[in-house]
């Protein structure tokens, strides 16, 4: 089934782009994607569907849209077909169907592309319409997809409604699912060639003093698409120009609607401030571009320092799990590749590293094992979205930390007394504000834990499992149980399964350190049996997260060792101050600074007894 269709994507993805060469002088295809895929609700009864796509490019105003092309990936037990244009999308309560408030054609169904004529060509006002076909499927169909889309997502781009499952209302499936395969036919008096317009400016955030770079999407308008262009580019007064020649799959074709994106390096701004985008496509094909939509606006924020983000991996295992040896090996290699950004934890479930139930996991799994990264994303620990025997939670993980934090978390650990040990959090918020919807929260992970026994052998599935990385092979060369495993990264305590209330004040001073300490007694993390779970001191690790509140993700985070030499800066006598043999200074993301200039550091000095304190200070 599966390779069936396949081939049907691929027979549609031909059909989309042969039709769209049997077109007038004075017509023009507007279509989003080519590349058809199909989807439906696979409801086994019968079941109307609605779809539909927004079109509001202010380009095409003054044109007229004569025609529909829709495509059926079978023809068979759909119909009661019509295309429609309607300038709203009414609030559905019931099975009622779409009551379109400005053109209704119907049709007959068939496979593949059907071009459905208006009977009177609507006009294209500065208002936005949406575009969309009503049919029925019904039980006797050959398949239970019957809406084909494009590979390409964009915003209003797929609006469904059906009888079944989504019945109570339209949906927006911007975010799940591709653009509806729609092709609309425009004709109008004069039809440009080269013309471009631009889309989408990606809103940055980025830091005073340094280049930085925005994403801008670019829209063909023209009947010979796009092979290069030149814009030009404005920031605090500052401007710029440069020729872009597109070359591949991102040259676009004469089907206005296509579009694709190019990077713009933004030059330095010393002060920080909110300062608007300016991109203007200058030419097109060589040509003076005279689209009407050809310049676009967007956002950099900018700041003296700049949140960096860590996200957090987290797992939940067993050593009586099989499958579990991925996530085992999934955090080893992420903390060889990244051991200074890198945050792993590993929730044990029904072994001696068990330190709560599956219940109280601060997320909620199916089963074992499962992985989250920022207690937002779903993934696997080892090969992250593939499905294939490869390693590759590195680059989900990587693509989450791109993601901007709304502040920078610093961390430290003290010893208090011999086995009680603070954790301190240190959040900077590069912008005020007067409420916060933050909370902070610790946890305590322990390295180098070992055991003897059936319950510290690590089940193993992958014994003679072959065509895994060779970082698996201590697993795939094993028996069907791997004695002797050193455990990291196991979690043996924490403040709470969110964060605490209260633990960040309010209002919130832009680029002034917040600290909250949280104690942690080693003689009480003991796992579900009673027994004592942390083996060495020196391998504990503090996590400090930063939580959203209302949605419970992790918004940043930064960890610590807590090696047992460090002490506690608050018990420091003058007479411990004057005992500092050397002094180093680091910057917020780790780095030794040689000779620090003005801004925010953390200090480390080592004492002639060979204790080390650490804090941040802002010279």
């Amino acid at each position: 089934m599966k390779n069936h269709y396949l081939r049907l994507s691929c027979i549609i993805g031909l059909l989309l782009l042969f039709c769209t060469t049997d077109i007038r002088a004075d017509e023009i295809i507007y279509s989003r994607g080519d590349s058809a895929v199909i989807m439906g609700t696979e409801n086994e009864q019968a079941e109307t569907y609605d779809v539909a796509q927004i079109l509001n490019d202010r380009a095409l105003v003054g044109m007229r849209i004569k025609s529909l092309r829709v495509t059926f990936p079978y023809s068979s037990g759909i119909t009661d077909a019509k295309v429609w244009l309607s300038s709203s999308l009414p609030d559905i309560k019931s099975q009622r169907m779409q009551q379109p408030d400005i053109a209704t054609q119907e049709f007959y169904a068939r496979k593949g592309y059907t071009e459905v004529v208006f009977n009177e060509p609507y006009t294209i006002t500065e208002d936005s319409i949406f575009v969309g076909y009503t049919f029925k499927l019904e039980v006797n169909a050959p398949g239970r997809k019957p809406v084909v889309t494009t590979r390409k997502s964009s915003i209003g781009g797929f609006f469904i409604h059906s009888s079944k499952k989504y019945r109570t209302a339209w949906h927006d499936l911007y975010t799940k699912n591709n653009d509806l395969a729609i092709q609309i036919v425009l004709e109008g008096d004069e039809i440009r060639e080269n013309a471009a317009g631009v889309g989408n400016v990606m809103e940055i955030k980025g830091k005073t003093g340094k280049v930085n770079t925005t994403t801008v999407e670019i829209i063909n308008h023209g009947s010979k698409g796009v092979k290069s262009f030149d814009y030009t580019y404005e920031i605090a007064g500052q401007t710029g120009s440069r020729h872009v020649t597109l070359t591949g799959s991102n040259v676009l074709p004469g089907i206005v609607g296509r579009s694709t994106t190019f990077n713009v390096q933004l030059p330095s701004v010393a002060e920080k401030g909110a300062y608007p985008v300016m991109i203007e496509i200058t030419k097109v094909n060589d040509e003076v571009n005279e689209d009407p939509g050809r310049r676009g606006q967007g956002l950099a924020s900018l700041y003296n320092s700049l949140p960096k983000h860590r996200a957090v991996l987290e797992e939940y295992t067993g050593t009586w799990c099989g499958y579990c040896p991925r996530g085992f090996v999934g955090l080893e290699e992420m903390n060889r590749l990244y051991p200074d950004d890198f945050i792993g934890l590993s929730y044990h479930n029904n072994d001696p590293m068990e330190v709560m139930s599956s219940g109280q996991f601060p997320s909620a799994i199916a089963g074992f094992p499962a992985a989250f990264i920022d207690r937002d994303v779903s993934t696997d620990a080892f090969c992250g979205f593939s499905a294939q025997k490869t390693f590759g939670i590195d680059a989900i993980w990587k693509t989450v930390c791109e993601t901007p934090a709304p502040a920078e978390v610093d961390a430290a650990a003290t010893w208090v007394e011999d086995s009680v040990l603070k954790a301190t959090a240190m959040i900077t918020f590069p912008v005020g504000r007067e409420d916060c919807p933050y909370e902070i929260g610790f946890v305590l992970s322990c390295n180098g834990l070992k055991g003897s026994g059936q319950r510290w052998a690590q089940a193993n599935y992958y014994s003679g499992d072959t065509g895994w990385p060779s970082s698996m092979k201590q697993f795939t060369d094993g028996g069907s149980y791997v004695n002797g495993l050193t455990y990291n990264f196991v979690v043996v305590a924490r403040s709470g399964k969110s964060g605490i209330e209260g633990s960040i004040k309010t209002p919130i001073e832009e680029d002034v350190t917040q600290t909250y300490d949280y104690l942690f007694d080693i003689r009480k993390v003991v796992n579900t049996a009673g027994d004592l779970v942390v083996q060495d001191k020196n391998n504990l690790v503090v996590v400090v997260l930063l939580i959203d509140k209302e949605t419970g993700v992790i918004m940043n985070a930064n960890k610590v060792s807590a090696d047992h030499s460090t002490v506690d800066i608050s018990q420091l006598t003058s007479t411990h101050e004057m005992r500092v043999k050397a002094v180093d200074y680091y910057d917020l993301s780790g780095r030794r600074v040689t000779i620090p200039e003005h801004g925010l550091y953390i200090r480390q000095e080592k004492l002639e007894n060979g204790q080390i304190i650490t804090r941040k200070v802002k010279l």
